[in-house]
C-alpha cells in the first residue's frame, strides 16, 4: 500500500505525521475520493477486498446508491493524502 495514504479518523485515532516540508508552507491533508461502480455483487466484492488489504474498512463507503448515468450501483469512499 502506498504510505501516502493518512487513514481516516474512523479507521485509526492516530494521525501519522506529514512529511517533512522543505518551504515555509505547510502539508495540508487533502481528500481522495475512490469510487466503485458496477453490479451489486461486484461492488461488494471490490469493497470487501480492499478491507482485507486494510485500504478501507467497509464500514467508511457510502451506501450503495444507483449511479445516474449508467443505472449501475456505486459506493464511495475518501481518503486522505498530504499535499504541499
Amino acid at each position: 500500500m502506498a504510505q501516502e495514504f493518512v487513514p481516516s479518523p474512523s479507521e485509526s485515532s492516530e494521525i501519522p505525521k506529514p512529511p517533512q516540508s522543505s518551504g515555509l508552507s505547510k502539508p495540508k491533508r487533502e481528500p481522495v475520493r475512490v469510487m466503485v461502480i458496477g453490479s451489486r455483487h461486484g461492488v461488494n466484492v471490490i469493497i470487501q477486498t480492499l478491507h482485507s488489504k486494510d485500504f478501507a474498512n467497509a464500514d467508511d463507503w457510502s451506501e450503495l446508491q444507483i449511479e445516474p448515468v449508467t443505472g449501475q450501483m456505486m459506493s464511495v469512499v475518501t481518503k486522505y493524502v498530504w499535499s504541499e
